[in-house]
């Protein structure tokens, strides 16, 4: 099989006159051209027999877009609801290219390069968990930062976590043969793989506010041991002092030697305090 100039249309769903004349040319369902209109959609396939709709979904530049795709036997209309983080149109984004065997070839062009994009995302991501991981052990960290990645992932994961299902939908669909049929396989199998990747994330996430919220715990224990040490140290200084002033009028402290033994046994007192506390290994860390 030959290749062949396969075309590829893209009108930002914000467009509402150019995409209402292009959904009358094509004849495009109503359901489809709603489902176009609107954001927040779910990553799904819809057979309407003539065409096909497409939702999918990439992960660019820290922020989660939507675009949908309009399936026809020679052309694929792409519909996104904003133009893409770099360039000027998603095709030059995504590097599509309209000489291809059909429009399926054309389809998987487009979105295994939305994939790559995504998995590169995702990786970054996980570099940001490693440096707050390495960052807490130093120095001392806000959690706002874990926090706000998690809510980022959960993001990520309502949106992209369900592409694999999609795309096995997509291998059913189109029943492709020859080179087609591994590499909607492979697509399949990057999809699996974020999906994968973004659930270990989110567990290493936890693990990490765990982590950092026993950290903090050991940190405060510290500090309190600290506080407990010199309170002991201070239990036998506050214990004489207290008898001192009570027997004032019985013991004389114009004598030399009284004066003496009293410091001596204060003394003794603190020494064996701490010798006991070090003995026991309070005194460290």
């Amino acid at each position: 099989m030959g290749f062949s100039v396969v075309s590829w249309t893209e009108v930002l769903s914000t467009n509402s006159a150019v995409l209402m004349d292009l959904a009358r040319e094509l004849e495009v369902h109503p359901l489809a051209l709603e489902d176009c209109q609107h954001r927040d959609q779910r990553p799904k396939l819809d057979d309407y027999e003539t065409h096909q709709l497409l939702v999918w979904f990439i992960l660019a530049k820290g922020r989660v877009y939507e675009l949908q795709f309009l399936i026809f036997k020679d052309r694929l209309v792409a519909v996104p609801h904003e133009p893409p983080p770099e360039g000027a149109t998603w095709g030059e984004y995504l590097k599509v290219t309209n000489f291809q065997k059909d429009v399926w070839h054309l389809l998987y062009n487009a979105l295994d390069r939305a994939t790559d994009i995504t998995w590169q995302e995702i990786r970054a991501l996980f570099g940001e968990i490693d440096d707050f991981e390495e960052e807490m052990f130093k120095t001392e960290v806000s959690p706002q930062t874990l926090l706000l990645l998690k809510k980022q992932l959960n993001q990520i994961d309502y949106s992209i976590g369900h592409l694999s299902s999609v795309s096995k939908q997509l291998q059913n669909l189109c029943n492709p043969s020859g080179d087609l049929a591994w590499k909607l396989r492979d697509l399949y199998d990057h999809c699996e793989r974020t999906y994968r990747t973004l659930a270990l994330y989110r567990s290493q996430i936890a693990t990490t506010i765990e982590l950092f919220w026993g950290l903090q715990a050991n940190r405060t224990n510290r500090q309190i041991k600290k506080l407990s040490l010199l309170a002991g140290i201070s239990v036998p200084l506050t214990f004489w002092a207290s008898f001192w002033g009570m027997n004032f009028e019985f013991i004389r402290f114009d004598s030399t030697t009284l004066f003496v033994t009293a410091m001596g046994i204060m003394v003794t007192s603190v020494v064996v305090t701490f010798w006991l506390l070090v003995r026991k290994g309070y005194w460290t860390d």
